[in-house]
């Protein structure tokens, strides 16, 4: 029993060691440009999880458009997520910030998506009732045979 409360004691001992507090760094993204880089960095990543081939074929490489869209570096995304991934109350509200946009762009998408079939269901119905080979048999009924009527005429007239 005494060698196993000697081995917790150890480790207990050795577990605990100084927790370093990652430094502020001088090329820090602020937090709102966090928010704008994040959300970047996930519409790219669902468009590539959506049709990579499709990403491919268009020649644009995502983590260079992200780095020159942004005017950042790798270095430096890397040092300000580590600095706000060692600060929770920040990153947190960065995190919230990133959810609320991407909401609204769905919502906005959503709006977008409604509004085309919308006017695709009105060009159907459009398309529907101006067939010009699509003719209603009862007036074909009422139509007058144009030969009928020059018969008619004939016979009137001959007579």
């Amino acid at each position: 029993m005494k060698w196993v409360f000697l081995v917790v004691g150890m480790m207990l001992l050795f577990s605990c060691q100084d927790v370093r507090e990652v430094e502020r760094p001088h090329d820090l993204i602020p937090e709102q440009k966090m928010v704008e880089v994040l959300t970047d960095l996930s519409l790219i990543n669902s468009a590539k999880n959506y049709n990579r081939r499709l990403l491919e074929e268009t020649g644009l490489k995502p983590k260079e458009f992200l780095y020159e869209k942004h005017n950042i570096d790798s270095l430096q995304l890397a040092r300000s997520t580590e600095y706000y991934a060692d600060n929770p109350a920040q990153l947190e509200r960065i995190y919230k910030e990133l959810q609320n946009n991407l909401e609204e762009m769905k919502d906005q998408l959503e709006l977008i998506r409604e509004e085309e079939e919308r006017v695709r269901d009105s060009i159907q119905l459009l398309e529907e009732d101006y067939d010009s080979l699509r003719i209603d048999p009862e007036v074909l009924e009422k139509r007058i045979d144009s030969l009928s009527v020059v018969r008619e005429y004939k016979r009137e007239y001959e007579n």
